[in-house]
């Protein structure tokens, strides 16, 4: 394996999450299409229509080296979506998204001005992603309107 493709969240509001994702969180619009693939395994039981929008997103800075470029988001809104809940951090399979940013505190008062207020920003030490023992680190969680667990890390630079 080299890199992700792409992380897929689906969403109850497009045009909400597409709000939150695109002018909050300032992520490009590459594609926006509707698809209808065919029924398979990977649908659930009784499933009556797989016709879906399907935006896909990209978040600024990922053109160079280093931080995982070419990684794509893609959210979507099903013509029947699920009433389940996302997953919060005690449950099993995928439960949160973490990307990396470079301004933490500016990113969470975009957030709060939007209404999105941060469940926690905390600063470390050393954290486990390669990093030296010495290296500061700052993590903020926020929910995207559907509620799905968003981190943001920031190596953080002391001059």
């Amino acid at each position: 394996m080299k890199l992700a493709s792409h992380i897929a969240i689906g969403v109850r509001d497009l045009e909400r999450s597409l709000a939150f994702y695109r002018d909050v969180l300032g992520m490009t619009v590459i594609r926006d299409a509707t698809n209808e693939p065919p029924v398979d395994a990977l649908y659930g039981p009784g499933v009556g229509s797989t016709r879906r929008r399907e935006v896909m997103l990209r978040m600024g800075g990922n053109e160079g080296e280093g931080y995982g470029d070419r990684v794509f988001l893609a959210i979507s809104q099903s013509d029947e979506p699920a009433d389940n809940q996302p997953l919060t951090l005690e449950h099993i399979g995928i439960h949160h998204v973490g990307f990396w940013v470079d301004d933490i505190p500016a990113l969470a008062e975009r957030l709060r001005a939007a209404g999105y207020e941060p469940v926690s920003i905390k600063d470390t030490v050393g954290v486990g992603y390669g990093e030296s023992a010495d290296q500061k680190m700052r993590a903020m969680f926020v929910k995207d309107p559907d509620g799905t667990v968003l981190q943001f890390d920031q190596r953080v630079h002391t001059h």
